[in-house]
């Protein structure tokens, strides 16, 4: 029978945790590594309604991109996460920003989303193996509107935030997943013409406009979502026996009305 220890080994595999940026918080967060798992479940966001779902699918276990505890905890009250999670016995990992260097992880899959070649980091955090945030590549020449309607299919979602122009060949794309912003003096000095993220602030959008370059934002974890897929049939390789889903209840806090 496989444990938490096996789901976290997997994990660390596939996102090594010393690859993580230092501020961060990711691996076991809470759980206990010798407790058996037979059922695991995927979330960008663990909040009340996942658990909810985690405990209806029988998972003694969810892999939250988030940290569901990012900084010092001094209390874990009734109708916190934390102790919920406790009290009913349900371990999270939580890769977050080690998955986005990884080779294969959010930022890769962001950029398959874009069919990009030819990639790299936008910007290098580990010199020693060439990892780092973003990606920057090659795609085919491709109007900006068409590469914007494949993001939307990619990403299964009905709208982008777009500043910048939406005319125009473009054989250059950027990608960050989450919030990317700060990405932005990279993305211009590469040359790319259009880069994909969850968010941006105002004046680094204007900024990106008047350089040319075309913003298009999913909302933060529209951005992250699709890696979820991916990261399932690798943790069932990983993890023979184990049933590995993607939650229904996960999605942006964000919404279009109208």
């Amino acid at each position: 029978m496989l444990t938490v220890h096996d789901l976290c080994r997997a994990m660390d595999t596939l996102a090594p945790p010393d690859r993580a940026e230092s501020w961060d918080n990711v691996g076991l967060l809470v759980g206990d590594r010798a407790a058996p798992i037979h059922q695991v479940l995927l979330a960008i966001d663990l909040t009340h309604p996942v658990l909810d779902e985690a405990r209806a699918r029988g998972c003694t276990a969810i892999v939250a991109y988030h940290p569901v505890i990012f900084s010092g905890l001094k209390r874990v009250l009734a109708g916190s996460i934390a102790y919920d999670l406790i009290r009913h016995g349900v371990a999270v990992y939580s890769p977050h920003t080690a998955l986005d260097v990884a080779e294969g992880g959010t930022n890769d899959v962001l950029a398959d989303a874009v069919e990009m070649t030819h990639r790299a980091p936008l910007r290098v955090t580990i010199p020693a193996e060439g990892l780092g945030l973003g990606r920057v590549g090659a795609v085919a020449p491709i109007e900006r509107c068409a590469l914007l309607a494949k993001v939307r299919a990619a990403l299964a979602i009905d709208h982008l935030l777009v500043a910048g122009p939406t005319e125009g060949t473009v054989t250059r794309v950027a990608v960050g997943a989450g919030a990317c912003g700060d990405l932005l003096d990279e993305v211009i000095a590469s040359g790319a013409g259009l880069y994909v993220t969850g968010e941006m602030r105002h004046h680094d959008a204007l900024r990106a406009a008047a350089a040319g370059v075309t913003v298009a934002c999913a909302l933060h974890s529209n951005s992250e979502r699709r890696t979820l897929g991916v990261l399932a049939t690798r943790l069932r390789a990983a993890l023979p026996g184990v049933g590995v889903e993607v939650s229904t209840a996960d999605r942006d806090p964000f919404r279009v009305l109208g």
